[in-house]
C-alpha cells in the first residue's frame, strides 16, 4: 500500500511540473519582444530570486543573484566559448539540434 500511495504522489507531483512548464512556455510566448522588465513578467516567469552578499575583489564590489525560473528551477547560462561551439555543432549538423515544441 505504502508503494502505491508513493506512486502517486510521484504521478501528482509529474503532473504538477507539466502544468507548470505549459504555464512556463506560455509566459514566454507572450513576452518574446520584452522591452521593459514589468512585475506580471516577473511575477508569470520567475519564482524566486536569491540575492547574495557581495564579494569585493578586483577593485569591484559583486553581487551573486540566482534567479529560479518557474517550472524550471535555476539555470545555469552558458560561458561565451560555450555557445559558440554549440552555435558550430548546430550549424554542422542542424538536423540533429531541431527543437520541436
Amino acid at each position: 500500500m505504502q508503494t502505491i500511495a508513493l506512486c502517486e504522489q510521484e504521478l501528482r507531483e509529474a503532473d504538477k511540473a507539466q502544468v507548470d512548464l505549459r504555464m512556463l512556455l506560455k509566459g514566454l510566448r507572450e513576452f518574446t519582444e520584452v522591452r521593459e522588465l514589468t512585475p506580471t513578467i516577473v511575477n508569470t516567469l520567475i519564482r524566486r530570486i536569491e540575492v547574495h552578499n557581495n564579494d569585493k575583489y578586483d577593485g569591484h564590489c559583486h553581487v551573486k543573484v540566482d534567479i529560479y525560473f518557474t517550472a524550471a528551477g535555476m539555470l545555469t547560462l552558458p560561458t561565451e566559448k560555450e555557445l559558440e561551439k554549440l552555435m558550430a555543432e548546430i550549424r554542422q549538423s542542424p538536423q540533429q539540434h531541431r527543437i520541436t515544441a
